[in-house]
Formats: C-alpha cells, structure tokens, sequence
C-alpha cells in the first residue's frame, strides 16, 4: 500500500524481512509466498528467494537508513504479510514484536496497527464479496 514510498535500499531491505515474515511460522503459506511477489510487483524490484542478511544485521541496517514513517511503513507491511492466512500465531507476535522493539515502537502502537490490518483486511473482504455476489 505505502512501499512506492521507500528508497530503493530500503525496498529491498523491505523485502528481506517480508521473507523472513513469511517463514516466521517455519513455513511460508501460498497466501505469503503470493504477497511476496506483489511487494516486489508494488516496488518495481525483482523477487527474490530469502534474505542475505541476519535478522539483527537486516533491522540494524534498517534503522540507520529509515525515518519513523519509513518504519512505520515496514512495520505495516510485515503485520500484513502475517496476517495474510488470518491470524496472528505466537512466533508471528513475537517476530513483529522485535521489530517494533528495534524500531521504537511501543507494544501499544504495534497491537493497534495489528488491529488496524486486521480490520482492514476484514473490510477489504467484505466489499470483495459484495462485488462478487451473485443474485
């Protein structure tokens, strides 16, 4: 929604952790492996297969190129990918949760973007299945 926003070195920072995301559960679901290709159709990079960076390397490097609404940004990004196969399992909290910590995001920020992404996602649903309604 908001990655044509960051740099280029920060899409592609972006897109590292989207991979990393998607393998928080220890598997990257079909719903997560179709969100990957479309941030990387939204940036306009090619996808990429995993992440030549650590964790730690990858949001270290992330907080010396990002401002605050660039990591907001990301943060967003990541708890949509999470979501993806709709909900939130304990390793996923945890991940996003790292991230927030790194970024100087409150846990209170953080539950209410997780919210915001969830209601989101649930609207989104809905008008998809009022325009696909059949009579």
């Amino acid at each position: 929604m908001f990655l044509e926003m960051l740099k280029d070195n920060q899409k592609e920072l972006f897109l590292q952790l989207a991979i990393m995301a998607a393998k928080a559960n220890g598997k990257i679901e079909a719903a997560e492996h179709e969100m990957l290709i479309k941030f990387a159709d939204e940036m306009h990079i090619e996808p990429i297969a995993d992440s030549e960076k650590s964790f730690d390397e990858l949001i270290d490097e992330m907080v010396g190129v990002c401002g605050k609404p660039e990591k907001k940004i990301i943060l967003f990004e990541t708890v949509g990918i999470m979501n993806s196969d709709g909900d939130f399992d304990e390793n996923e909290t945890e991940f996003l949760s790292k991230i927030a910590s790194k970024f100087e995001i409150s846990n209170e920020e953080l539950e209410y973007m997780m919210e915001l992404v969830t209601a989101y996602i649930d609207v989104f649903t809905e008008i998809v299945n009022t325009v696909i309604e059949e009579e």
